[in-house]
């Protein structure tokens, strides 16, 4: 999952010539990727290897990633 969502943010940033700051996953991306992090102790953590938020919702079947604009600084906080 971790080189899956590498990969989003670096054809995203090619194609549109601006890095995203959003990752949308479902819970189960989020369970597979934090697997792929055993050393990873909480969720600021994985943001920061990242470079990007995440975003948590039941309906997205494919990691998504996106530009958005926040009103604060992260959107999910475990």
């Amino acid at each position: 999952m971790l080189s899956h969502i590498v990969n989003l943010v670096n054809n995203y940033e090619h194609r549109h010539g601006i890095r995203p700051n959003l990752v949308y996953l479902n819970e189960t991306h989020y369970g597979y990727l934090r697997e792929e992090m055993p050393g990873v102790r909480d969720h600021h953590d994985v943001v920061n290897i990242l470079g990007v938020d995440i975003a948590l919702s039941d309906g997205i079947i494919h990691p998504q990633v996106a530009t958005v604009r926040f009103a604060e600084e992260n959107i999910l906080v475990s």
